[in-house]
């Protein structure tokens, strides 16, 4: 039977193939979700960095932009980890990128 090897790479914004990196290959998701979650915490890379939410500014209400200190940006990540989808999470991720393959499997 074919396992999933999950892996996760540095990469610049636009996510450029020459500009990857390999930080993480594994077969565990758990360890996957966990060290992407570090590297944003540390500041390597962005996910959601600033939000919009409804605030009541001077006397009404706004959309005001906020900014998402890195432990924020982690907290947010492990959330959406639960209820979004990869390609969701991939497209908010900033300065990494990661996908999976199977064992034995050409790419």
């Amino acid at each position: 039977m074919a396992k999933q090897i999950y892996y996760l790479h540095s990469c610049n914004e636009w996510k450029e193939y020459s500009s990857m990196r390999l930080l993480f290959i594994g077969t565990s998701q758990l360890k996957l979700k966990m060290k992407i979650s570090k590297e944003i915490e540390e500041g390597n890379m962005e996910y959601k960095s600033v939000t919009t939410r409804c605030a009541y500014v001077d006397g009404e209400f706004k959309l005001v932009d906020k900014e998402n200190t890195p432990k924020e940006q982690a907290k947010l990540f492990r959330q959406d980890w639960k209820t979004e989808t990869r390609d969701i999470i991939k497209s908010e991720l900033k300065y990494g990128d990661f996908d999976y393959t199977y064992n034995n499997e050409e790419m």
